[in-house]
């Protein structure tokens, strides 16, 4: 199952990375892997300029790779979507990200950092609003000596990331309006097409919504030919996967 999501939004100076700092040593010690995204529009350097994974990657390396005794870090030369790059982090129960302001598939924590800010940055799923010391916002609002307050709501509210892809067949309008369906109770993370457990179609890594008569007739055929196979007799769980060729 991924990881239950809360992402820490607020402007630039807005003490963000102070709040995700102190959710992830909570959660850590309560024995929760622990896994955090960032988002940001810097243009800054990933790697250490002159190093040798630096220089492999200068050479024209798009995937580069190095491994410590208990450290692994990659770098991907390609721009990837937050449901791909959370797949990277291995099997956590919690990812916390840094930002990602516009993306509305996860609970969110918002931290002010004036008045005006927590309305700016409503979306009808935040979960608590969390301010730093020299805020200069005025409102009720969790402080960081609140910390296991945050990490409570954290465990007690937060789900696992929705699709983003607005497919409808949960029978809300968007991944939004499911989100703030869950957190009202009045949904089930198992009406997301991307956690149903009667088959999920993925292309090129994404979530693909399938009516109840396509799901059939594709599990029928394909299970059909499994099951002449030898070792597929007593097929329980499928799993497809397949490079699409450019002339198909």
């Amino acid at each position: 199952m991924p990881p239950k999501t809360v992402s820490v939004t607020g402007f630039k100076n807005s003490g963000k990375t102070s709040v995700v700092e102190a959710i992830v040593r909570e959660l850590s010690s309560r024995g929760h892997r622990v896994g955090t995204l960032k988002h940001t529009a810097d243009d800054i350097d990933l790697d250490t300029p002159g190093k040798d994974t630096s220089r492999h990657r200068s050479a024209g390396s798009v995937a580069t790779g190095i491994l410590q005794e208990n450290t692994t870090a990659v770098f991907i030369d390609e721009k990837m979507s937050i449901h791909q790059a959370a797949e990277k982090l291995g099997t956590i129960d919690y990812l916390v990200i840094e930002g990602f302001k516009t993306v509305d598939t996860h609970a969110r924590i918002i931290v002010p950092r004036e008045d005006g800010d927590v309305e700016k940055l409503s979306n009808g799923l935040e979960i608590a609003t969390v301010k730093i010391l020299d805020s200069k916002y005025m409102g009720e609002a969790l402080t960081l000596d609140d910390v296991e307050k945050i990490a409570d709501t954290v465990e007690a509210r937060a789900y696992q990331m929705l699709p983003g892809i607005d497919c409808h067949s949960c029978g809300y309008d968007n991944c939004k309006s499911m989100g703030v369906g869950l957190l009202g109770g009045e949904a089930e993370l198992s009406q997301c097409v991307g956690y149903r457990s009667d088959g999920i179609l993925k292309v090129n890594g994404v979530d693909v919504a399938m009516g109840s008569f396509v799901r059939d007739i594709m599990q029928n055929v394909v299970l059909g030919f499994i099951k002449s196979l030898k070792g597929g007799e007593k097929a329980r769980k499928v799993e497809l996967t397949f490079e699409v060729n450019d002339d198909e």
